[in-house]
């Protein structure tokens, strides 16, 4: 099998997106060797950055508007494709997958979310009977096979996955959060991702302030992201958004991980966010959102959950959560286990397997 990652996201960055699609081409890389591309556009960060995996960068034009570029780079593909002699184009573009389709290419689209455009939402309609699909949980799953009725045959579901040797730290915690300048005087509870809308940072400020003896670290978004919040507890620590290859430091440094993310995130009952497979693998207790697709992988066995419409219920878990660490520290061993079965690996594993 030769199979060419097709996508138009600007290649390397530092949100999840390109960290699931550079996890994936390593893994598909390491099953299939020679017989794996992955193919984006040339910009200044990755002209001369080298990876295990074999990549084409693309030339477009920078200055060119967005649907331009998009244009440009599928016509650049086609070149491409045809020298490359693939089997398979795997992809999370849609255009890329209607366009290909309807050249007659076996196409594979990994879907994240539902549409929220007329035209994407169209073109997805038009082949999604023609091709393959990987959807990112069971709930998009049913959504879209419901939606576009779609044989359940030709959906997959694969949640995200972590890389767990980021995970192998052998620092003590006390060290990790005195070398990280971490609040050390008190329960530590961290969020680590995104500061938009729905994904929870309002909560903790709501909850913060009935928890003074409590310190709330927050890492994600940029310098400006963080000037734009408001009357800010005391007891809520910022910092800005990390590399990748720091985030498990900052996670095993905390006593307790937390995910709110709720329904104002419009996509979240779908998601299946990177950042939980990190907690897990980070052996840290987790409290999440009893919400969403993110049930399917955590339950009461791997870590806490709490409603994300009642406060009260929150700040009653933390409690208990400071002050019950035997059955913390059995429940987040749990999760460590759970998360073994998450690998990018066992990901492209078990795509490849399907496309086969």
């Amino acid at each position: 099998m030769k199979l060419i990652y097709l996508t138009n996201v600007q290649i390397p960055a530092d949100d999840a997106q390109n960290l699931q699609i550079q996890s994936m081409s390593q893994s598909f890389h390491d099953i299939l060797g020679e017989n794996f591309l992955l193919a984006s556009p040339l910009n200044e960060r990755n002209k001369n950055l080298n990876t295990k995996y074999f990549w084409k960068k693309i030339s477009i034009f920078k200055k060119w508007p967005r649907s331009f570029r998009q244009f440009l780079f599928l016509l650049k593909s086609i070149f491409l494709v045809c020298r490359f002699n693939s089997d398979i184009i795997y992809t999370r573009d849609v255009l890329i997958v209607w366009f290909y389709q309807k050249i007659g290419r076996q196409v594979v689209y990994e879907i994240h979310k539902p549409f929220e455009t007329k035209i994407g939402n169209f073109l997805f309609r038009s082949v999604s009977k023609k091709i393959k699909i990987v959807a990112i949980s069971q709930l998009l799953k049913d959504f879209i096979v419901n939606q576009y009725k779609l044989n359940e045959a030709s959906v997959l579901v694969a949640h995200d996955g972590v890389d767990l040797e980021l995970f192998d730290i052998k620092e003590e915690k006390n060290s990790l959060v005195k070398k990280l300048n971490l609040p050390n005087d008190n329960f530590v509870v961290l969020y680590s991702g995104s500061l938009r809308k729905g994904k929870g940072v309002e909560l903790i400020f709501q909850i913060a302030k009935n928890l003074l003896n409590i310190s709330f670290v927050i890492i994600g978004g940029s310098q400006k992201e963080i000037d734009n919040f408001k009357n800010v507890p005391d007891n809520i620590y910022f910092f800005r958004r990390k590399l990748q290859k720091e985030i498990p430091f900052y996670l095993k440094a905390a006593d307790l991980l937390i995910l709110p993310m709720n329904k104002e995130l419009s996509y979240g009952i779908y998601s299946s966010p990177l950042k939980l497979f990190e907690y897990m693998a980070s052996g840290v207790p987790i409290l999440a959102s009893n919400f969403g697709a993110i049930k399917e992988v955590i339950n009461e066995k791997n870590s806490f959950l709490f409603d994300p419409n009642n406060h009260d219920d929150l700040i009653e878990k933390i409690k208990f959560i400071r002050d019950n660490s035997q059955k913390t520290v059995r429940i987040a061993q749990e999760a460590l286990k759970t998360v073994k079965e998450y690998t990018w690996q066992k990901r492209a594993e078990k795509i490849l397997n399907y496309l086969k």
